[in-house]
């Protein structure tokens, strides 16, 4: 769980990356803060057919519970039991799972502008955030039309490619009976990277603002294949407290993080 960026395939951390700095940027952009976002829990079903480098495919579902309360902590309980708690007040992050009566409190130093690699003392523990590229900016309304940039593209921690990347603005509409923002932007890699190209990507976001979550998300590319995921069953008000507190008889280990150079071991 804590490893986050490790094991996965080039293209997949290239989509994750990708993804995160996204909703990075639009975070910013729209000054989100814990205290203006809608307390809520749901559910985000990820669908993936993936199209794999010898021609075959690859499917699966899964499924993440989401939550937040009104004190802005954020709940992800992902389908292998793993959970992971985010406290932005008290620049804190919570993780248990299943296979053991153990949980993890981590302690962050700061909260917002978190770049780069990050570990414990000891280079365990590590998660990965991404950096402060500027290709994720989309124009300020639909009428602007289309930007686009040529940006060095993270695909691991320590290897960069460059590829054009071209956003759009694709303005407001409603999904599910919530107000939803969107954008797309298309990645072209204009380099390769062994041991897999990076396929061309194109991905739709559709946002909301009131509770600060993906509602629709579209990935695909004729040799990357679909990856969607969809929000439902949003239900309105604080969730349950104890959601946010690991399992009775869970021992609970405190580590302080610091900034460690990206691909240390």
């Amino acid at each position: 769980m804590g490893k986050i960026m490790r094991g996965w395939s080039v293209v997949l951390a290239f989509t994750a990356v990708c993804a995160a700095a996204v909703l990075l940027f639009w975070q910013h952009d729209n000054h989100v803060k814990a205290a203006e976002v809608a307390p809520y829990t749901a559910h985000l079903t990820r669908t993936v057919n993936r199209i794999q480098p010898d021609g075959s495919s690859a499917n699966a579902v899964s499924a993440i519970v989401l939550a937040r309360d009104r004190q802005g902590r954020i709940y992800e309980e992902f389908g292998n039991g793993s959970v992971l708690v985010q406290d932005e007040a008290k620049r804190q992050t919570l993780t248990w799972g299943p296979h053991n009566q153990m949980a993890t409190l981590g302690q962050w130093p700061y909260w917002p502008g978190r770049k780069g690699c990050w570990a414990d003392e000891h280079g365990q523990n590590q998660f990965s955030f991404p950096t402060d590229d500027d290709w994720h900016k989309i124009p300020a309304s639909p009428g602007e039309g289309k930007l686009e940039t040529i940006a060095s593209m993270a695909v691991s921690t320590d290897k960069r490619v460059k590829a054009r990347v071209v956003s759009e603005n694709l303005g407001q509409k409603e999904i599910n009976g919530l107000a939803a923002y969107g954008m797309r932007w298309t990645m072209t890699p204009l380099e390769s990277i062994e041991p897999s190209d990076i396929p061309e990507l194109t991905s739709e976001l559709w946002k909301s603002k009131e509770f600060d979550l993906d509602l629709l998300k579209v990935t695909s590319g004729p040799k990357y294949g679909l990856d969607r995921e969809e929000l439902s069953n949003l239900q309105r008000g604080d969730p349950d407290p104890a959601l946010f507190e690991p399992p009775k008889g869970y021992k609970v280990e405190a580590i302080a993080y610091r900034q460690v150079p990206c691909g240390q071991q």
